[in-house]
């Protein structure tokens, strides 16, 4: 079924899915995809990705489709299956340990599914676990301070974390702060914590007024669109005009 002959395709096929929203047909591709690998006892390292893959996209379409009891159990399964594939790895093909889908990610995504799910407490333990593998990370400090609410110490460290993001990115119509070494976020559902924590924390309302400000500058011609990048082929432009010398 599915094209299960061909686990590669199988999987493009449902992320292709996924992107178009048709989550029914991606729960039963996927709970078929998984079961049929861990049924393989004698997994390589080829198909022990496709497994890790494959739960991952589980977990999070059951937690969109409110089936949370089950999205808990998949994510259970995702660590488990996730160290193995870091230990077989580690043991035949350390090389491509660092194009294993980032840690954090995957603590960003277990910490959605137990907040789907109303389980609060876990969520913020791997929503912090993400912010610790990965300092800054502004995307884990947003859904964070979403568990936790306005009142949180957690406020601060998002403010803290917008600040060292850098300027902020126009890409496709939409603005963004991209941190250099850390996820970043679209800029409204950042403005939309801040604005909640802004009278416990003044430098939430600091952090804000600036992303407006700098918004509207990108919006009126007077920053670049992408500030960082505009900076950096600034400076490999020549200092002087060498003909003049001529």
């Amino acid at each position: 079924m599915f094209g299960m002959s061909d686990p590669n395709q199988t999987l493009a096929q449902m992320l292709r899915y996924f992107e178009e929203g048709r989550y029914e047909m991606v729960e039963v591709m996927a709970t078929e995809f998984t079961s049929m690998l861990l049924s393989n006892k004698q997994r390589d390292g080829a198909t022990q990705t496709l497994l890790v893959k494959g739960v991952r996209i589980l977990a999070q379409v059951l937690s969109i489709r409110d089936k949370h009891k089950l999205a808990i159990q998949a994510i259970s399964v995702l660590l488990r299956e996730r160290k193995k594939l870091e230990k077989i790895l580690l043991q035949n093909a350390p090389e491509l340990l660092a194009k294993l889908t980032p840690m954090e990610q995957d603590y960003r995504t277990i910490g959605r599914v137990y907040m789907e799910a109303g389980k609060n407490s876990k969520a913020r333990k791997f929503f912090i676990k993400a912010n610790k593998d990965t300092p800054g990370n502004v995307a884990a400090l947003i859904a964070l301070c979403q568990v936790d609410g306005a009142k949180t110490k957690h406020a601060a460290l998002l403010a803290s974390a917008i600040k060292s993001a850098g300027p902020v990115i126009l890409e496709n119509g939409a603005y963004y702060l991209r941190p250099q070494h850390a996820p970043g976020s679209q800029i409204d559902p950042i403005l939309a914590v801040l604005e909640t924590c802004q009278r416990q924390h003044p430098s939430c309302q600091e952090q804000a007024d600036r992303i407006r400000r700098e918004c509207d500058e990108i919006a009126n011609g007077v920053q670049a669109a992408n500030k960082r990048l505009q900076t950096a082929m600034d400076s490999l432009q020549p200092k002087h005009d060498y003909y003049q010398y001529s």
